[in-house]
């Protein structure tokens, strides 16, 4: 049987003519099926992607989660909220944007990234030989060193041939520990 459904968007409840696209609210709790559905008409997506026009976006990390405050081109500031960086785009909890404003965070989100993990070792690589180990490393940064020489002393500190900076040799005490327990 052949029914029909009179389409009336949920944002404004005026009725509406689908474009190319038919959009709808994402909810589960449908229970009688597709008249239940929360549909969106054009002039609604249109004031929602107007509304997600980012101007800057901080991130911060604690307590092993991300958040981020979002300025909106509108001067309006969503603070501290909830996120996760996927692939290209990142996901703000309890928050629904379209995929160019997700896109644009992810922009400014691995730019933060990468400053904030510029000292930190990207790979590191050890090679034993007679009487001599060596590393090669990169940090995120592009720093490399490659080939160096190193030793435990009798106080256990790390010894290398070249003069390292610190934040590199305690990296390299790190790794190698790892090292170790993985040749075992």
């Amino acid at each position: 049987m052949i029914r029909s459904l009179d389409l009336v968007c949920s944002q404004c409840k005026k009725p509406f003519t689908p474009l190319n696209k038919l959009y709808y609210v994402e909810d589960f709790s449908y229970t009688n099926g597709l008249q239940d559905a929360k549909f969106v008409c054009q002039a609604c997506i249109d004031k929602w992607h107007k509304h997600w026009q980012i101007k800057d976006a901080v991130f911060i990390e604690k307590n092993y989660s991300q958040y981020v405050t979002i300025t909106l081109e509108n001067g309006e500031i969503l603070r501290e909220l909830d996120c996760t960086a996927l692939d290209d785009i990142v996901l703000v909890t309890e928050q629904d944007l379209p995929k160019e404003a997700q896109k644009k965070l992810f922009s400014i989100y691995n730019e933060w990234d990468l400053k904030r993990k510029k000292n930190t070792l990207k790979d590191c690589q050890f090679r034993d030989e007679f009487m001599r180990t060596t590393f090669t490393c990169e940090t995120y940064g592009g720093e490399r060193y490659e080939n160096i020489a190193f030793r435990f002393n009798m106080q256990g500190q790390l010894e290398t041939e070249k003069p390292l900076p610190d934040y590199i040799i305690e990296q390299i005490i790190i790794a190698f520990k790892m090292y170790e327990a993985h040749k075992g």
